[in-house]
């Protein structure tokens, strides 16, 4: 594989693609206005004890009170027994915590007390006392770097990542340090603090995007925008190096995602339909209960496209960051012998995806039923809104995105002296999004426009 990150900056959010040659694989979004929870560091305060769910709720200067589960607050009492969540905080304490995960809907984030700082070769857990290694390895690669943990970081809490067979010790020992130097910083930084919030010194955005794609081995990383390029020529460059990762400039006058067909790519995956390599068509459908998938052949015959399919469902999986129940609807195949093949195929296809995957078999009617845990909101939901003309029956482009598309069309001259948007778009723009629009170097005047469609702009004469 010709794997390579590409990195965009925009005014409100940044973004890292991992792509193989002209395809894209998977799509990690940071939005700036309100950066995500997961991994995060917080300043929290115990709320109340709830002792008939084992947990409590806690404050983290966000919106929604944070959850943190018995299991999750033993490192808080220095124990690893299982004591209910009464004796391990009280009410009114202060906490060092990490998000787990997103609030969704009315529930608010889940977080942990055993904290992870996240590296791109080791993971430093500052309470753990024994070194890791990552699962699923074959028996020999397992234990070699067991054997490497052991002899590097006895009695310390450092897990290896997969990243780690492809470097020096020096790299990793350099590593873990840095890593217990910002650990350092975090808790004194969480001493000073008054009130319940995020963490200042807590992982830069463009660490956080480029690790995220770290065990996938990528050779390359491009960007076009001067402030992630100057990023990347900092300390980072080492670390990129010593994995033998190059840095491409691109054209600084183009953003990085239009000039590298990233844009186009995110496009094709919030399409209904995929097309499948060599004919055929991938049908995606998100629902309440599930997503479904159907497989049509295409005029092919059916053990061809079940076999083709099965890696184009893969790479959808990931890419859209599908979680839950997920149907899969092949084509009907007449011999046990067949079905067999297309789950065998479907599995090794599925082994590359980093959360993990449970498939269970091929009925006779061609269904498979899968189970991917969710990680957050899916592609759609992250760059889709429910359409504000048609009372949610369709979706259009979210604020944040259609923000981001006026801001890269007015970066290129010249820059017209007013431009007219939609009346939500109006409200983003002087509200949540005034830092970003006040400061465009060449500000046009800005008109609402009550005759455009939600989300949509254009420019004055």
């Amino acid at each position: 594989m010709s794997l390579r990150v590409v990195v965009e900056r925009g005014a409100l959010t940044m973004a890292a693609a991992l792509v193989d040659g002209s395809r894209l694989v998977d799509l990690e979004i940071v939005e700036l206005l309100h950066p995500p929870v997961t991994d995060a560091l917080f300043g929290a305060r115990v709320e109340r004890v709830d002792q008939k769910l084992d947990a409590a709720f806690l404050d983290i200067g966000e919106p929604g009170s944070a959850f943190l589960g018995a299991r999750d607050a033993r490192p808080v009492a220095g124990t690893a027994e299982r004591l209910p969540m009464a004796k391990l905080v009280h009410e009114g304490q202060r906490l060092l915590v990490q998000g787990l995960r997103e609030p969704i809907g009315d529930k608010g984030p889940r977080v942990t007390a055993d904290i992870k700082l996240f590296g791109f070769f080791v993971i430093l857990r500052p309470f753990a006392m024994v070194p890791e290694i990552p699962g699923r390895l074959p028996a020999g690669v397992a234990e070699a770097m067991r054997q490497r943990a052991d002899r590097l970081f006895a009695g310390r809490g450092v897990v290896l990542r997969r990243s780690a067979a492809s470097v020096d010790d020096s790299v990793l020992l350099e590593e873990a340090a840095t890593l217990a130097e910002r650990w350092a910083r975090l808790r004194a930084e969480a001493d000073r603090q008054r009130r319940p919030g995020r963490l200042a010194a807590d992982e830069p955005v463009l660490e956080r995007l480029l690790r995220r794609f770290f065990d996938d081995r990528y050779g390359l990383v491009a960007a076009a925008d001067p402030s992630v390029l100057a990023e990347l020529a900092g300390p980072l460059r080492a670390r990129l190096l010593a994995a033998g990762v190059a840095v491409e400039r691109l054209d600084i006058g183009l953003p990085a995602f239009e000039q590298t067909g990233v844009d186009e790519e995110i496009d094709r995956a919030l399409a209904t339909e995929v097309a499948i390599p060599g004919g055929g068509t991938l049908r995606i459908e998100e629902t309440a209960a599930c997503v479904a998938i159907d497989i049509d052949g295409g005029g092919r015959t059916p053990l061809d496209i079940d076999l083709a399919a099965t890696a184009e469902v893969a790479r959808q999986l990931r890419l859209r960051n599908l979680g839950g129940t997920i149907v899969i609807d092949f084509v009907d195949l007449p011999g046990r012998q067949q079905r067999q093949r297309v789950e065998d195929a479907l599995r090794k296809a599925l082994r590359q995806d980093p959360v993990g995957v449970q498939q269970y078999p091929l009925s006779p009617l061609g269904l498979v039923q899968l189970s991917r845990p969710r990680r957050g909101a899916s592609l759609a939901a992250r760059l889709c809104r429910p359409c504000p003309s048609c009372a949610g029956t369709g979706r259009a482009p979210s604020l944040v995105r259609a923000a981001e598309a006026l801001f890269r069309h007015l970066a290129t001259p010249p820059v017209p002296l007013a431009v007219a948007v939609a009346a939500d778009l109006a409200t983003f723009l002087r509200g949540d999004a005034a830092t970003a629009w006040e400061a465009l170097p060449a500000r046009p005047r800005l008109h609402e426009d009550a005759t455009l469609a939600p989300g949509t702009w254009r420019r004055c004469a």
